[in-house]
């Protein structure tokens, strides 16, 4: 079978990447190359930009594919020019949406004909649109497309717990737990998801790949854990040896004090989802949850520990979480004694520059701290000038 990947390097992707060369495919991608690392030796890379559209039509000339994936479709906009582009070179257009289409603000129980969209989350509404205008273009087009759903997904730089910093920087939750630092929870821990480790993901999503029975229809590729945030918690409690400390904010409130995440919270991680696989389950027998949420966890544990950790530490993402557990505990009366809310190093770096961010980070709200982010600002944009 021959596979063309758009993107390629991300969480989910390098796993169906991975998947793919074990089954034996042949796996082309189109990706601009700046991470040569996580790219396969095996993958036929087309360098380019997607949005270089000459380009991409030069390097596809003569190539026609069993199935495309496109991992970097979020909009309308963009999914319309992706399958435009790639519908007459690929016998099947697959199309990375979301289990946040569905509206779990009002069910938790879903299967691929729950009600959708998630009215809040911005993300929920735009991957809704861009499914229904596949759908409407694959009709017109007579293109064969499936669409792919997956849940919350982890794998070696993500761990599966609510609000995190971005992917790779996900040692300063650990870093916070090992510290002593409080973790935020919202609604007591108790909001449950399905977790999917991105190797079980990748398998289901395979089995999909040139599978006429997937042609023009939606799946759900999710695990069949449904975990709460607390048991997440306590798994992390248990391989790291250490009691993690929490502290319960109501979700509005956490929303309130970080509004580009507010759809996430209050759309996402503060509702339950419970979603069924059954419909995958039926096709692809293969598929089937083998890395438990302990396993794969100990994974990603592992994986940092032997990589330098990554990126190291998001001291913004750290103070202001630090931040908002001191605005919150002022506004309620509560006591912050012995939470650590200051700043720490972590990874025992010894940069000013960390102490820098956490500070500016921290003392946002008040003039200083306003004074600070805005020099902050200024300073990065000279740089650059002077680059």
């Amino acid at each position: 079978m021959k596979l063309l990947l758009i993107g390629g390097t991300g969480v989910l992707s390098t796993a169906i990447t991975q998947e793919a060369l074990k089954q034996g495919m042949e796996v082309y991608m189109i990706n601009r190359g700046n991470r040569m690392n996580l790219i396969p030796q095996k993958v036929h890379l087309l360098k380019a930009d997607v949005k270089d559209k000459a380009k991409v039509l030069s390097l596809l000339k003569n190539h026609f594919f069993d199935a495309v994936i496109d991992f970097i479709c979020f909009t309308e906009k963009e999914l319309e020019y992706s399958f435009n582009l790639f519908k007459d070179k690929a016998k099947q257009y697959i199309f990375i949406s979301s289990c946040a289409v569905y509206n779990n603000m009002e069910y938790s129980l879903f299967d691929e004909d729950a009600p959708q969209i998630n009215p809040v989350w911005k993300y929920s509404i735009d991957k809704n649109k861009s499914e229904q205008l596949l759908i409407k273009m694959a009709q017109e087009s007579n293109t064969n497309y499936t669409i792919v759903r997956p849940g919350v997904t982890y794998g070696n730089t993500r761990i599966p717990y609510g609000i995190t910093p971005p992917y790779g920087y996900h040692w300063t939750i650990i870093g916070r737990i090992l510290n002593g630092k409080p973790i935020i929870t919202w609604n007591k821990g108790g909001n449950f998801h399905n977790l999917t480790h991105v190797d079980d993901f990748a398998v289901g999503v395979i089995g999909l790949l040139n599978n006429e029975k997937a042609f023009n229809e939606a799946f759900n590729v999710v695990g069949d854990e449904t975990p709460t945030e607390k048991e997440v918690l306590d798994v992390l409690s248990k391989l790291l040896n250490k009691e993690v400390k929490v502290f319960d904010i109501s979700p509005e409130y956490y929303a309130q004090e970080i509004p580009s995440r507010k759809g996430e919270i209050l759309g996402g991680r503060a509702c339950n989802a419970k979603i069924s696989n059954q419909k995958l389950k039926s096709i692809v027998p293969e598929f089937k949850q083998s890395i438990s949420l302990k396993e794969g966890i100990k994974r990603t544990l592992d994986y940092y520990k032997s990589n330098n950790y990554i990126y190291g530490i998001d001291y913004a993402f750290d103070a202001d979480t630090d931040r908002i557990i001191a605005k919150y505990a002022k506004e309620n009366n509560i006591s912050t004694e012995g939470l650590n809310l200051y700043f720490i190093d972590y990874l025992k770096e010894n940069k000013f520059k960390n102490k820098w961010i956490y500070t500016t980070s921290y003392n946002k709200d008040n003039y200083f701290g306003k004074l600070f982010l805005l020099s902050t600002k200024i300073w990065k944009k000279a740089i650059k000038l002077l680059k």
